[in-house]
């Protein structure tokens, strides 16, 4: 019955009595520079200037309480100081860990509590300066965290009877535990100078919900896929598939740390085909599966003229979201954008430094990519669908008014696509341009035509991030060859809410060279809107009515007339047309 709370819930209660710290529990670590001394205190004997640690399994983490007495037998500074780890995911933290440390000392001689993330350290708690300004300093530490990540820092000097409060904060950047432990930095000087004792871990373990997330999928030549995760997973149950005549993998190599596996095929990936890996069974630790069980890859290709454009732009953000970018693969093959720069040219028509696309960044035939300074703040403020694709990345503010923004190669001496946007070219309907983004209507209309582009609708927050835009329209029709000029759709309600916003006028010559005059008239024959004057028409093509005048307001709600005109002057032919387009609303 003594042993159910311990296995339950992941305490600890070590006071180092039984002279011996490597069982009941065991510590492990740097055990050369730690002794259990005559006091029955964990003691530093480090011989020259070092880092050392030691750490013990411990999975509190909810509703948990930490306490640890800190002795150290001089003033410290910005090089000698101690730590103590409520948690961490590595008992090695050499190379770096996720987890939470209390560090006493330092150079502003305080208590203060840090998350740690990789290598990274955030003081997230700072405690009041001079704390520790004493020769010897003698601590007793108190942190205790509740379900909803919010920490409380205490401690005690010995002449004090009751806990001084050092700070609170709510921090959910670490969420869970495997190891307590301790850490002293020393000189040479210091080496035998640090104290621990009494250690009191209590709380519960987090119970996984969260499902896990790929961090990498990677083709390697010949033959091999390497998929990687956010977290150890369980591979015992799961399967892999591939399609293409690939099948099962002949062989699987799991890492050490259970977070990757590399699958091994027979026969060799081809260029040219995209592949399709399905997985099932495949959990975490804790049983949660994975949430995207299907991901396609297949071997990169050179980026050519025309593969990738400019899709979206958000110039002008809304204040609780960021500007942001979006590119389009026109291709049929996957590309490989690692290294893309993404930019602006200055008035003298170079270039900017610019940005960056991360390594073993790729894109699939027909795939959407966004790019942003914060792409989670981007996704939230959109509501974006699963699956869209939004990277965080360097980033360089827009003019909110017009700019020329391009997408580079690495080099910069090829330019794969560029956009001279405008505010004016907004809908008449958006009284503020502020947090709504320019949408391509066609990623196969020219770039730097005006009408190629609307605004997003209101109806996804003005922005599509990493998806199918809201003003997206299909450019091919099948239509009688007996038909010239056609509309779709007959009724449409310019009022931005991304459902037939935009009315297509559609047309089909029988011969080249043919010029167009196509203007709008209201119910009593006036013209409001001159859409053509004159122009050269293609075999086949379109205009655009988003239901402005040419007073520059909306047109009201009610049937109007298209009078379209065509002549050829070569031939002498001559074609006219009149067809009713209604504005409605819905």
């Amino acid at each position: 019955m003594f042993f159910v709370p311990v296995l339950c819930f992941g305490q600890v209660n070590e006071n180092f009595t039984d002279g011996d710290f490597t069982n009941n529990p065991i510590w492990t670590g740097t055990t050369s520079n730690f002794v259990v001394n005559a006091a029955y205190e964990l003691q530093s004997q480090a011989k020259t200037t070092s880092t050392s640690f030691l750490f013990t399994p411990s999975v509190a983490f909810e509703d948990a309480s930490w306490e640890c007495t800190v002795k150290i037998t001089y003033n410290p500074s910005a090089y000698n100081y101690a730590m103590f780890y409520l948690a961490s995911d590595k008992n090695d933290v050499t190379a770096g860990c996720k987890g939470y440390y209390v560090q006493v000392g330092g150079s502003n001689d305080e208590v203060s509590l840090y998350v740690q993330e990789g290598t990274k350290k955030t003081r997230i708690i700072d405690g009041k300066d001079k704390r520790t300004n004493s020769n010897p300093v003698n601590l007793r530490i108190k942190v205790t965290r509740d379900s909803n990540g919010n920490f409380m820092l205490y401690d005690k000097l010995p002449s004090e009877s009751d806990y001084v409060l050092e700070g609170s904060a709510q921090n959910k950047a670490v969420m869970g535990s495997s190891f307590v432990g301790l850490l002293f930095a020393n000189t040479t000087l210091t080496g035998n100078d640090y104290y621990f004792d009494d250690i009191v871990v209590t709380g519960e373990k987090v119970v996984d919900k969260d499902p896990p997330l790929w961090t990498s999928f990677q083709l390697e030549q010949p033959s091999s896929l390497i998929l990687g995760f956010s977290e150890p997973m369980d591979f015992a149950r799961a399967a892999f598939s591939v399609d293409q005549g690939m099948g099962s993998p002949a062989s699987q190599e799991i890492s050490k740390d259970n977070s990757s596996i590399t699958l091994s095929y027979d026969s060799g990936f081809e260029r040219g085909k995209i592949y399709t890996l399905q997985t099932t069974g495949l959990t975490d630790l804790a049983g949660n599966p994975l949430s995207n069980p299907t991901r396609m890859t297949g071997i990169t290709e050179s980026i050519e003229p025309n593969d990738l454009v400019i899709n979206e732009v958000m110039f002008n953000n809304p204040d609780s979201s960021e500007e942001y970018l979006e590119f389009y693969n026109r291709s049929d093959k996957l590309l490989d954008v690692s290294g893309l720069i993404f930019t602006t040219r200055k008035t003298d028509g170079t270039l900017n430094t610019g940005n960056s696309l991360p390594p073993q960044t790729t894109m699939l035939p027909g795939s959407y990519l966004a790019v942003t300074s914060d792409a989670e703040r981007v996704r939230k403020y959109h509501a974006c669908p699963d699956g869209s694709n939004i990277l965080t990345t360097g980033w360089s503010t827009l003019n909110n008014e017009s700019a020329t923004v391009v997408l580079t190669n690495s080099g910069k001496d090829t330019v794969y696509d560029e956009l001279t946007y405008n505010v004016k070219w907004h809908h008449s309907l958006v009284k503020d341009p502020k947090g709504v983004a320019l949408e391509r209507i066609n990623p196969d209309l020219p770039t730097q035509h005006q009408e190629s582009w609307h605004s997003a609708a209101s109806e996804v927050n003005y922005g599509t991030p990493g998806y199918k835009n809201s003003q997206y329209r299909e450019l091919d029709t099948n239509v009688k060859m007996d038909k010239f000029v056609w509309i779709e759709p007959e009724s449409f309600s310019p009022d931005n809410d991304g459902v037939n916003d935009v009315c297509f006028i559609r047309y089909k010559t029988d011969a080249n060279g043919y010029v167009a005059n196509v203007i709008i008239l209201n119910a009593i024959g006036i013209k409001i809107v001159q859409l053509a004057s004159n122009i050269l028409l293609s075999t086949e093509g379109f205009l655009t009515w988003d239901g402005h005048t040419d007073a520059g307001k909306n047109a009201n709600v009610g049937i109007y007339v298209l009078y379209f005109e065509m002549f050829n002057p070569n031939t002498g032919s001559r074609k006219q047309l009149k067809l009713p387009i209604v504005v409605s609303s819905r």
